[in-house]
This record gives structure tokens, C-alpha cells and sequence, in this order.
């Protein structure tokens, strides 16, 4: 039996990136990151790899 993953909110500060639509995640899936080494020992050690660039206009 396959399993649902599980749905939640996420909040989105990256004005340029196309998923972000009033200050909140809209994309499909969300992939999370570590940045070097595989360990984050902060969130300064994470990254979003869902992010797509998008140009804002306003």
C-alpha cells in the first residue's frame, strides 16, 4: 500500500521564485537540501531546490 505524503503549508520569502504566490509555497512537490556536505548543522545550511526563477514585475 502506497502512502500519501503529507500536505502542509509553507511559507515562501523568495520574491523571484515562481512558486511563490502571496508570501506562501504553491508548487506541486518541495525538495529541501543541505548545502556541502550533506550535515546542515543550521538552516543557514539548507537550500530549496524546488526554487524556479521567475522575474517579478511589480
Amino acid at each position: 500500500m502506497m502512502r500519501e505524503a503529507p500536505k502542509m503549508q509553507v511559507k515562501c520569502g523568495v520574491e523571484n521564485c515562481r512558486y511563490n504566490k502571496s508570501k506562501m509555497c504553491h508548487a506541486d512537490e518541495l525538495e529541501v537540501n543541505t548545502m556541502g556536505d550533506g550535515k546542515a548543522e543550521t538552516s543557514d545550511g539548507t537550500c530549496c531546490s524546488t526554487f524556479a526563477n521567475h522575474q517579478t514585475t511589480w
